[in-house]
């Protein structure tokens, strides 16, 4: 699957068309700039160019009031399916910090940015 534009141009439409239908508060999960910087970007460098534009897309639309969620890896992995761990020494991010995160932004309690794990982890 193309990574760039699957999670560049697709996330930036919904964006766009959210907006557009009067929708008042985005929340959108990112990618951790420890990973965008980092080695990662070598490795999945279109997923990471691609959050990128979707992010820029959400600032364009909706300012301070979307949510970008940064996390750099999330726990967990769907029944069955084992994923290879992160980085060495980063934490994951836990579902339901996530969850609640997003949530908070929905709601309209947090907007911004809350960029990688340890931010995440205290929601």
């Amino acid at each position: 699957a193309n990574q760039l534009y699957g999670n560049g141009a697709v996330n930036a439409k919904i964006a766009d068309a959210a907006k557009a239908a009067g929708v008042e508060r985005f929340v959108y999960l990112g990618v951790a700039s420890e990973l965008a910087k980092g080695p990662a970007k070598f490795l999945f460098g279109d997923y990471i160019k691609g959050k990128a534009q979707a992010e820029a897309a959400v600032a364009k639309d909706y300012g301070g009031t979307a949510l970008v969620i940064k996390p750099g890896i999330i726990a967990g992995a769907p029944p069955g399916e084992i994923r290879p761990p992160g980085p060495p020494g980063m934490t994951a991010a836990s579902p339901e910090a996530v969850a609640r995160a997003a949530v908070a932004g929905a709601l309209g309690k947090k907007s911004g940015v809350i960029d990688g794990n340890d931010a995440i982890n205290v929601f």
